[in-house]
C-alpha cells in the first residue's frame, strides 16, 4: 500500500473515531441533561401549584380564625350573631356559613347549601381541637360545585363555613403559565377537585402512585399503551395532591430535536475531516517524494542536489541542521511557556474580579427583593388597618364611656394603632437606596423602632429582651435604614443561636467620639476555629436552606462604608456579643 493511502487512512481514523466516540457520548449526556431539566420543571410546577393551593385554603383558615377570635360570640344575641356571621363569611370568602349554639343555630344563607354544610361540617373535631383551630372536611359535591366544609370552635358554640374549591383552577392556571402539561388537583380518594385550563384527568397509574404517597418526582408512566411524564406533590396537610402530566413524546421533543441536530452536525464535521485528511496526505507525500528524489540524486554523487520544499513544517526543516533546529525549538518552547504563565495569571485575576462582581450583584438583588417584599406587605396590611381604626373611632364616637363595648373598642383601636406603627417601621426599613441617604439619626429611637419588628418573634421563641440605652448618647450621621438592617441582622443571628430561648441584651454607649450599639445573646457561641471567617460572604453554620451566609458580610460592608467597625466577643456555650462602633455626628 502506498504511503499516501496509509497516511490518509490514519488521519481519517484519528479524526473520525474520536469525533464519533466523543460526539455520541456528548449527545447522550446532553439528552439526559435536557430530560432532567424537563423533569425538574414538572417537579417545580407540581410543588408550586401545591403551595399556591395550600396557601389559598390555609390563608382562608387563618383569616377565619383571626376574625372569629375578635368577636365575643357567647355574649351576642342570635340577631347580633347573624351580623357577625356575615362578617366572618365575607372575610373567609365562603359560600354560606352557620353558627351553632347548642340546639340553636343561625343559618342566613341558602337552605340547599346549608343542608350540605350541616351534613359535612366537622363540628365534633373542631370542639376537640379547641378554640382557634380550623378543621376541614374532605371535598364534597355542593349546589355551587365542589366544596369543603371548615369548622371552628368559638365560645358558646361552633362556626361552620362552606368554601368553594373551584377557584383553585385559576391558581393552577397561574402556576402552569404557558406550559402544555395538564395540571389537576385531586382529593385523597382520587376525585377531581380542580383542573387547569385545557387539562385532562390524570392517568390511573399516576393517580395510584399519588394516592399511595409515593415519591412525587417526575418519571415515565405507561397507561393503556400511552407513555406520559408526570409529577405530583401533596397540598399542605389537606390530603390533596397536585398532578402535572404530559405526553412523553411532546415533553421530550426538545431533547430529541437536539440529538438529531447534533448528529447532523457531527456527520458534517466527519465528512470535512475526511476531506482535509486526504488533502493533507497528498501534500505531505508530495514533499516526501521530492525529498526522496534528492536523496537518490545525492547517493548517485550529485552533491549539488537540493530539496525544493516550500513549507515551514517538519519536512522543510530537514534541510537545516539538527543543532539549529534544536536551538530554535528550545527558544520557542521557553517563549510559549512564558506566555502560558502570563495568560494563566491574567485569567485568574479576571476570574476573581468576576466572582467578586457576581457576589455583589447577588447581594444587591437579594436586598432589593427584600425591600420590594417589605414595601408590598406594609402597603397591603396598612390599608385594612386604616379601615379598622376609622370604623372603631366612628363606633367610639357614638358610645358613652360607660357603654359595655366602649372598653373593647378602645382596646381594638390601641392594638390597631400599634400594628400600624409596626407596619410603618417595616416600610421604612425595607426601602433600599442605591446610595446611602445619611441624615442625623437618634440611635435610641432607631433601636426601639427596629426591635418593634421582631418583638413577636422574640416572644414566640421565649427570648427575654433587655434594653440598656444611654440617654446621653450623641446622634449619628448615617443611613437609618442601613443601620437598622445591621441591627436586624445581628438580632436574627442571636435568635438563631438560641433555639430553646434565652436572654437578648441590646445596649447603646459612647466612647471617644464614637457611638456603640451592642447585641449580646446567651446562645451557643462561636467556635474559635471559625471566628475569623464569620464575615465572609456565603459562610454560614446554619442548617436552614434560606440562610445563605450574607447577613454578617452585608453588615460588615455597611458599617465599613459608614467609617465604623465591629467588635466580636464570644465564648462557646455562653453566648456572643457583637458591638458596632460608628463615628458620632
Amino acid at each position: 500500500m502506498r504511503l499516501f493511502y496509509k497516511i490518509a487512512l490514519v488521519l481519517v481514523a484519528a479524526a473520525t473515531v474520536p469525533l464519533a466516540t466523543v460526539g455520541f457520548a456528548l449527545v447522550a449526556r446532553n439528552q439526559r441533561a435536557l430530560e432532567a431539566e424537563v423533569r425538574a420543571r414538572f417537579d417545580e410546577t407540581a410543588r408550586h401549584a401545591a403551595e399556591a393551593v395550600a396557601a389559598d385554603v390555609e390563608g382562608r383558615a387563618r383569616q377565619l380564625a383571626q376574625t372569629a377570635a375578635m368577636i365575643g360570640w357567647d355574649k351576642l344575641s342570635l340577631e347580633e350573631a347573624a351580623g357577625a356571621l356575615a362578617l366572618v363569611r365575607r372575610q373567609a370568602r365562603a359560600q354560606t356559613a352557620i353558627y351553632f349554639r347548642g340546639a340553636e343555630e343561625v343559618a342566613p344563607g341558602d337552605e340547599t347549601l346549608n343542608r350540605a354544610l350541616r351534613e359535612h361540617a366537622p363540628r365534633e373535631r373542631a370542639r376537640k381541637e379547641g378554640a382557634g383551630a380550623v378543621v376541614f372536611s374532605t371535598p364534597y359535591g355542593a349546589a355551587g360545585g365542589r366544596a369543603i366544609a371548615a369548622a371552628l370552635a368559638v365560645p358558646g358554640g361552633e362556626i361552620a363555613l362552606e368554601i368553594p374549591v373551584s377557584v383553585e383552577s385559576a391558581r393552577l392556571d397561574e402556576v402552569r403559565g404557558d406550559q402544555p402539561a395538564a395540571v389537576t388537583l385531586v382529593d385523597d380518594s382520587g376525585g377531581e377537585i380542580a383542573l387547569a385550563k385545557n387539562s385532562r384527568a390524570p392517568s390511573r397509574s399516576v393517580l395510584a402512585d399519588a394516592l399511595r404517597g409515593k415519591d412525587g418526582h417526575a418519571r415515565r408512566y405507561v397507561t393503556d399503551g400511552e407513555t406520559t411524564v408526570a409529577a405530583f406533590a401533596p397540598v399542605g396537610g389537606l390530603g390533596w395532591s397536585v398532578v402535572v402530566e404530559e405526553d412523553a413524546e411532546r415533553a421530550f421533543a426538545a431533547p430529541r430535536a437536539m440529538r438529531r441536530l447534533t448528529l447532523l452536525w457531527a456527520g458534517g464535521a466527519a465528512l470535512l475531516a475526511v476531506g482535509l485528511a486526504f488533502l493533507f496526505a497528498r501534500r505531505l507525500t508530495a514533499a516526501l517524494e521530492r525529498l526522496s528524489q534528492a536523496a537518490r540524486a545525492l547517493g548517485r554523487g550529485q552533491l549539488d542536489a537540493r530539496v525544493d520544499v516550500d513549507s515551514s513544517d517538519e519536512v522543510g526543516a530537514l534541510a537545516e541542521t539538527f543543532n539549529k533546529m534544536g536551538g530554535e525549538l528550545q527558544a520557542s518552547r521557553a517563549e510559549i511557556e512564558s506566555w502560558n504563565h502570563e495568560l494563566e495569571a491574567r485569567v485568574e485575576a479576571r476570574t476573581r474580579e468576576l466572582k467578586d462582581a457576581q457576589a455583589q450583584l447577588v447581594q444587591a438583588q437579594k436586598l432589593a427583593a427584600l425591600g420590594q417584599l417589605g414595601a408590598g406587605v406594609a402597603h397591603e396590611i396598612n390599608n385594612p388597618l386604616g379601615g379598622v381604626i376609622g370604623h372603631v373611632q366612628l363606633l367610639l364616637a357614638d358610645r358613652d364611656q360607660k357603654d359595655r363595648d366602649y372598653e373593647a373598642l378602645t382596646c381594638i383601636e390601641t392594638a390597631a394603632r400599634q400594628a400600624s406603627q409596626v407596619v410603618q417601621n417595616l416600610l421604612r426599613f425595607s426601602v433600599q437606596h442605591k446610595d446611602p441617604v445619611r441624615t442625623s439619626v437618634d440611635v435610641n429611637r432607631l433601636v426601639r423602632d427596629t426591635l418593634s419588628l421582631t418583638g413577636s418573634l422574640l416572644a414566640e421563641q421565649k427570648i427575654a429582651l433587655e434594653l440598656e440605652l444611654d440617654k446621653e448618647v450623641p446622634r449619628l450621621r448615617a443611613d437609618a435604614g442601613q443601620v437598622g438592617q445591621v441591627l436586624l441582622n445581628l438580632v436574627s443571628n442571636a435568635r438563631t443561636a438560641m433555639p430553646q430561648g434565652g436572654k437578648l441584651r441590646v445596649a447603646t454607649a459612647r466612647k471617644d467620639g464614637e457611638v456603640g450599639l451592642s447585641v449580646e445573646d446567651s446562645g451557643k457561641g462561636i467556635p474559635p476555629e471559625i471566628r475569623e471567617r464569620i464575615f465572609e460572604p456565603f459562610f454560614t453554620t446554619k442548617d436552614e436552606w434560606s440562610n445563605v451566609g450574607l447577613g454578617l458580610s452585608v453588615s460588615y460592608r455597611i458599617v465599613s462604608e459608614h467609617g465604623g467597625h465591629i467588635d466580636v466577643a464570644s465564648e462557646v456555650g455562653r453566648g456572643s456579643t457583637f458591638t458596632v462602633w460608628l463615628p458620632a455626628t
